[in-house]
């Protein structure tokens, strides 16, 4: 049963995975000036150094993880409530818990990777000598990285969001508006240290996320257990 249920998310998850690495890869061809959509973002500034300065690659691709992140929250929590196919699933001889462990597995393991090609596209680009004429250490890309551990926070809050009963207008958007506060919160302490040189600040952001995320996941699997479904 649990391989039915890793081929089901896989299957029903692969069209959001296939737009969302298409844009996401946009981003990182259109810093690299190799889109082939020509200035869909804007391009690259003359004297742009990759990573840092004034690329605009870092703002861009926060912004594209981040409605990634929130289009397959959302579609995990709710993609089976459409044609009420989560009645038949949820009465299969497997534990409510074994069926979302198995979608937060399929989704976190989706946002990682797909998440993290932009930035090995453009960081392996800027490393290849002869592409462009600034220096380049990959260092550069710890922003980027941060980035994208932070807003897989925003992927649980987002599941959370939709998988919880309650008024869209209410309450139930509590929890994406919460992981949004915390990545934003967690975005403020790494540029602080980042400024101020704080070792202290760099060990609390990571920290902050790994304790936000286990939070979601356990809030996840309880409301998962607990919801009424019918």
């Amino acid at each position: 049963m649990t391989r039915a249920l890793l081929y089901k998310e896989i299957r029903e998850t692969l069209p959001i995975i296939a737009i969302g690495l298409s844009c996401l890869l946009l981003v990182a061809l259109d810093a690299m000036e190799l889109s082939p959509l020509p200035n869909i973002f804007g391009g690259r500034y003359s004297g742009v150094i990759p990573f840092i300065g004034n690329d605009q690659f870092y703002s861009r691709y926060y912004m594209a993880i981040g409605a990634f992140a929130i289009a397959l929250g959302f579609w995990h929590a709710l993609g089976d409530f459409w044609g009420e196919a989560h009645l038949f699933l949820l009465h299969r001889p497997v534990s409510r818990r074994s069926i979302y462990t198995t979608k937060l597995f399929i989704g976190l393991s989706a946002y990682l990777v797909c998440a993290a090609a932009p930035i090995l596209l453009y960081a392996c680009w800027a490393a290849t000598p002869g592409t462009h004429a600034s220096p380049f250490s990959w260092s550069m890309t710890v922003n980027s990285w941060t980035a994208w551990l932070a807003v897989m926070t925003i992927y649980l809050g987002a599941f959370l969001s939709g998988l919880r009963p309650g008024p869209w207008l209410g309450t139930r958007l509590a929890p994406l508006a919460a992981a949004a506060a915390i990545v934003g919160f967690a975005e403020f302490l790494f540029q602080a240290a980042t400024t101020f040189g704080g070792g202290g600040l760099f060990a609390l952001n990571p920290l902050l996320l790994t304790i936000a995320d286990i939070g979601f996941i356990a809030a996840i699997l309880t409301t998962a257990d607990s919801r009424d479904f019918a």
